[in-house]
């Protein structure tokens, strides 16, 4: 935290955390920017409109604008009026959270320097989640990141997110890894464990909610008592509900749809294991989260859920698909108490290490150090 300068700072996110489809992206920008108004600095948060919400209103201590819609805002941002409104206003920085399709922030910022955040790059991973077209235009407009970004300073939030940007063409030395934090309310419990696996998040089709399923079935012909929880919505709602009938698993599986956070809390409290299939995250902050309430964690040895699994440690990185491999380290936690508590505990610590105002640090560092740049150059 800089005790002494304070910034004018502009950020800039497809949406608030209030908007209808706010996810992981939008959870992790409010950490950050609660803590960087706690810290003295005028934050002014830019995104897309949508119904009910009113044009302009402060949030937790940020004054929001939305503007346009959600397939039309970065098309807003290109137009003179939002020139203009940097301008006016006169920012000392543009925080710019990429998410998708990058909103090129340098190429019509003028002199107002901007520091990047990227959750995590989709790449060919995209065509996974949507159609041709779509994705293609997601996966084009990414690949010009190092080269409209490249002067600039670049926060991700894992290793290996890192690493493919680096891969990119985008400068090591220029790339800041910002991690996590934990919120408070995540706390071990003090109930036995259930034979139960809980899945947390977004019901999209690249977290591959599905392969849970799948390996409830082969659990199921294993002979394995075991059930499953899975929270969220989401747009594979109706394919998952669908594909538990004909699995026959739907006295195992229970789909409990959007859950408010304390009752994800105890969700994790009394499972024996979460589970994160996803084909990529930033980080996956199930894995942490589940951690701070001691309970271990399977997931895709995929970029994002590789920084925040400590394979064999805090829970089992598999190949992602590989259902079988999977069903054989969530059979491992269900069935050997000792394995679980011991896998729960170093979780649990892991957990303990990342604070979000470690988070929130680091990215003023970068803020300041833009603004240092941009001054003496």
């Amino acid at each position: 935290m800089n005790q002494d300068r304070k910034l004018k700072i502009l950020a800039i996110n497809w949406q608030d955390w209030q908007a209808p489809q706010k996810g992981g992206a939008e959870f992790y920008l409010k950490e950050i920017l609660v803590r960087l108004v706690e810290w003295g600095h005028d934050i002014t948060l830019l995104g897309h409109g949508y119904p009910g919400a009113p044009h302009k209103e402060v949030l937790d201590g940020i004054k929001v604008i939305r503007t346009g819609s959600r397939n039309t805002f970065n098309y807003h941002l290109y137009g003179m009026p939002i020139r203009n409104f940097i301008r006016n206003n006169d920012f000392d920085v543009i925080l710019d959270d990429l998410n998708k399709i990058p909103f090129y922030t340098p190429l019509w910022s003028g002199s107002t320097p901007v520091v990047g955040i990227v959750m995590h790059v989709f790449r060919k991973d995209i065509f996974k989640e949507t159609n041709i077209l779509a994705g293609s235009y997601v996966y084009w407009t990414e690949r010009l990141i190092p080269r409209i970004y490249g002067k600039g300073l670049f926060g991700c939030v894992g290793d290996s997110g890192r690493e493919e940007l680096i891969e990119m063409g985008m400068k090591r030395e220029r790339i800041e890894v910002l991690q996590v934090g934990v919120l408070p309310v995540f706390q071990p419990g003090f109930r036995k464990r259930e034979r139960l696996i809980v899945s947390v998040g977004r019901l999209m089709r690249y977290k591959c909610i599905d392969h849970v399923l799948y390996g409830m079935k082969e659990l199921k012909e294993r002979g394995v008592d075991c059930s499953c929880e899975i929270t969220g919505t989401g747009e594979e709602e109706d394919n998952l509900k669908r594909l538990i009938n004909k699995l026959g698993i739907e006295n195992r599986v229970k789909m409990l749809g959007w859950v408010p956070l304390h009752e994800i809390v105890k969700l994790y409290q009394r499972a024996a294991v979460a589970v994160q299939p996803s084909v990529k995250e930033g980080w996956g902050l199930l894995a942490t989260d589940a951690g701070a309430c001691a309970t271990p964690v399977v997931a895709a040895r995929v970029p994002g859920l590789s920084d925040s699994v400590i394979d064999g440690k805090t829970g089992f990185l598999y190949e992602h698909g590989n259902i079988s491999q999977m069903a054989d380290y969530l059979q491992k936690l269900l069935t050997d108490e000792k394995l679980r508590r011991k896998m729960g505990q170093a979780n649990l610590e892991w957990a303990r290490t990342l604070t979000w105002d470690k988070v929130a640090g680091r990215v003023e560092r970068m803020l300041l150090t833009a603004v240092e740049q941009e001054r003496s150059s």
